[in-house]
């Protein structure tokens, strides 16, 4: 939008576009040609001042995408560090959590596990200790055994089993030493 102002000798024209201000003179001397060429010249002036304007708001919007982009590169790891700081947060909270639930797991198992305890309770409910003339059997697992000695076979000289014994032991006894 352009502002006009007159008086009798000439008319200032503004165009914004071109950020100029154009004088022309109240009355017109001038021939068609030289109004045609000065048409021609504020044409081409205004085309200019317009490829001029597309350019810097085009820079402008560069400007900005750019700034954007240099900002998002610079929030971007931070907020992934503040991701993890919660998760670690998160993650000693569970630990703590586990922790106690262990502890108290043990204090149970050691609490159903203490003869003294037990012993107490089934006095508690009538039971008695076993006298000496009576026998206290204990159930076993199946896969449970007890090694007490290695047979020598006297006949064929040592058992197959005794030699591998006997290899394993020797073997661990020199690797051990080896090793201090």
């Amino acid at each position: 939008m352009s502002s006009v102002k007159t008086d009798e000798f000439y008319t200032e024209v503004y165009v914004p576009i071109t950020r100029q201000v154009y004088e022309y003179p109240a009355l017109n001397v001038s021939s068609p040609e030289e109004t045609k060429e000065e048409y021609q010249k504020d044409k081409k002036m205004i085309r200019k001042a317009a490829r001029s304007r597309a350019f810097e708001t085009v820079i402008a919007i560069g400007l900005i995408l750019f700034v954007g982009v240099f900002f998002m590169l610079l929030i971007n790891p931070q907020v992934g560090l503040a991701e993890l700081a919660k998760d670690n947060s998160d993650l000693k909270d569970q630990i703590a959590v586990l922790k106690r639930n262990i502890l108290d797991s043990e204090e149970d198992v050691n609490g159903i596990t203490d003869m003294d305890s037990i012993r107490a309770q089934a006095l508690a409910l009538g039971m008695q200790d076993p006298n000496a003339n009576q026998v206290v059997t204990i159930p076993m697992p199946e896969d449970d055994k007890l090694v007490t000695m290695v047979s020598y076979d006297e006949e064929f000289g040592i058992s197959e089993e005794a030699y591998n014994n006997a290899v394993e032991a020797l073997t661990s006894y020199y690797l051990e030493e080896d090793a201090s």
